[in-house]
């Protein structure tokens, strides 16, 4: 494996974990931010590399296909790696 690979799948699992605390914060504070998805990008990313980027916003993106599919996925137990390698 490439370390770019790496770094992109680094980015797709910092997704990942991005949207369980998402979940968890909205089971806790019944309510959602609609900023919060640029903050993370913002300061999670900004000082990651292209790759970095790339695997976080395809790990994103990916959920919200799936989801948009009708696939009911838990964060909490998705395998993330095999999503974004389709």
């Amino acid at each position: 494996m490439t370390s770019k690979r790496r770094i992109y799948l680094t980015g797709a699992l910092a997704g990942r974990e991005f949207l369980r605390r998402t979940q968890s914060d909205l089971h806790v504070h019944q309510q959602y931010l609609p900023e919060s998805l640029r903050w993370e990008m913002v300061f999670t990313t900004a000082s990651q590399p292209p790759e970095f980027l790339a695997g976080f916003v395809d790990a994103i993106g990916a959920f919200v296909l799936m989801t948009l599919e009708g696939c009911d996925i838990n964060p909490q137990t998705w395998e993330v790696l095999a999503a974004v390698e389709r």
